[in-house]
């Protein structure tokens, strides 16, 4: 067990400590005389304070030092781990376009997949798989063809994976997959994953099994890569030798919903403004005016106003997102080729339409359909680099995933919750008992009273 906040707990000791201390403190009423003047003196109980050498109401001691300390137990958020493991692995797997065979991808996964603490696939988006549940990477990618809403080129490779788990056979088809990879995004997952594992093990073995093509490495990846603190082992599998299939430039139908009626678009209202949007490598900055949005046929999943940001339906690609992150342009393949329809609007004012990223925007409407890309490998010089040769990662270096409420806390609280009604109570109960027995404070205020008219007898004798 570890706490994430342990100063807590220490606060709680010192409080603890200083209330046992209180419980040596006794009050009592002092021994009285009378004098001259007392009766001009409003009758109103008298106790002194002293020290004793035994503690005073022990189980309200105990209950008062056990609530404390539950409390900051739950403050310092305990974490309860089993026995760590001398080494934890990290399976990231590339199920992205640039796999050449997914009898191959499967084959070398495999001895990496099982026995996994943690599995990954990723394309353009990393997703963690659950493991434990599962015993084969057929398994793992039936799991992440469920789960995976945002890519149907990646579905279609997990199918031939499925496929070949089953003894169909995919042969080496690419099928239709067309979702670029990231090393990036796999790396993100994997670090955050890592911040999980930590506690649970020694040292932590990243294992990345894909073909590394150049279209998966992009600018952040040797910084990302610079985060993780030990070698990574990389298993290359065969890539593709080209990119996926696209038609002729000419074969690409445009279309724009502010000149012609398209299934992809239903008009917005109220209309709204929106300061830029994207497409590819073009970002245009400008006051567009919105007057549609994504018509439901165009989505898997619209929401039922339709106006957050949604997942595009299958066999349709997003073209150009707007700076919300909703689409402004739909592209889908076509048996003459593909069309492509756009909901932004040429800009009518200003010099918009003569800057470059306006002219690049115009220039790609006419490229093939298709997430543009290089299927060539990374030379063996990048792959060396992106190993490295130094130890598995010592989780001592990766930082704790941090946590607001860990799963202890609520029954720590609750039990917290029933000490603090058992205190209540019992301090109930040693106040009535008190107040009612021979040495209560009527009772001592009795015995003052008859300690006073002795004492004005004898006077008076």
């Amino acid at each position: 067990m570890i706490f994430l906040a342990p100063v807590y707990l220490i606060a709680a000791g010192a409080i603890a400590a200083g209330v046992v201390a209180l419980h040596f403190l006794s009050t009592r009423e002092p021994d009285t005389d009378l004098l001259p003047t007392v009766r001009f003196i409003p009758k109103v109980p008298v106790q002194a304070t002293a020290i004793t050498v035994r503690f005073t109401d022990p189980w309200l001691l105990v209950l008062r030092v056990l609530l404390i300390l539950l409390l900051g137990a739950a403050l310092a958020r305990p974490l309860i781990y089993p026995l760590s493991a001398p080494v934890a692995r990290i399976a990231v797997v590339d199920v992205s376009r640039a796999v050449r065979d997914a009898r191959e991808l499967a084959d070398s996964a495999r001895p990496y997949v099982e026995g996994a603490a943690a599995v990954v696939f990723f394309d353009r988006e990393a997703r963690e798989m659950e493991v434990g549940t599962v015993d084969s990477l057929g398994a793992l990618a039936v799991e992440a063809a469920a789960e995976d809403t945002g890519s149907e080129g990646t579905r279609g490779m997990l199918a031939d994976g499925v496929a070949d788990e089953r003894g169909a056979g995919v042969g080496g088809a690419q099928g239709t997959r067309t979702a670029k990879g990231s090393l990036s995004s796999a790396m993100i997952a994997a670090l955050r994953i890592a911040s999980r594992l930590r506690d649970g093990a020694d040292s932590l073995q990243l294992v990345v099994i894909s073909p590394f093509a150049r279209e998966e490495r992009d600018a952040a990846t040797e910084r990302i890569r610079a985060l993780w603190p030990g070698r990574i082992e990389v298993v290359r599998v065969g890539g593709a030798v080209s990119g996926p299939s696209t038609e002729a430039a000419d074969a690409v139908q445009i279309e724009w919903a502010d000149s012609t009626a398209s299934a992809f678009w239903s008009e917005r209202e109220p209309h709204d403004t929106i300061a830029g949007v994207r497409a590819n490598d073009a970002v245009m900055v400008y006051p567009f005016v919105r007057r549609w949005r994504p018509a439901p046929a165009a989505l898997s999943s619209p929401s039922p106003d339709n106006s957050s940001p949604t997942v595009p339906a299958p066999g349709t690609r997003v073209y150009a997102r707007w700076m919300d992150g909703e689409p402004a342009a739909f592209e889908r393949a076509t048996e003459d080729g593909c069309i492509r329809s756009l909901a932004v609007p040429l800009p009518t004012e200003g010099d918009a339409i003569l800057r470059p990223a306006f002219q690049r925007f115009l220039a790609g409407l006419h490229d093939p359909c298709g997430e543009p890309g290089d299927p060539a490998p990374l030379s063996d010089d990048f792959l060396t680099a992106f190993a490295g040769d130094g130890p598995l990662a010592p989780t001592s270096e990766i930082g704790r995933q941090v946590r607001r409420v860990t799963p202890a806390v609520p029954w720590i609280l609750t039990l917290a919750l029933l000490v603090a009604l058992a205190e209540h109570w019992a301090r109930r109960r040693l106040a009535r008992g008190s107040g009612e027995g021979p040495a209560g404070g009527r009772s001592r205020g009795g015995d003052r009273d008859g300690t006073t008219s002795r004492k004005r007898k004898r006077r008076a004798a």
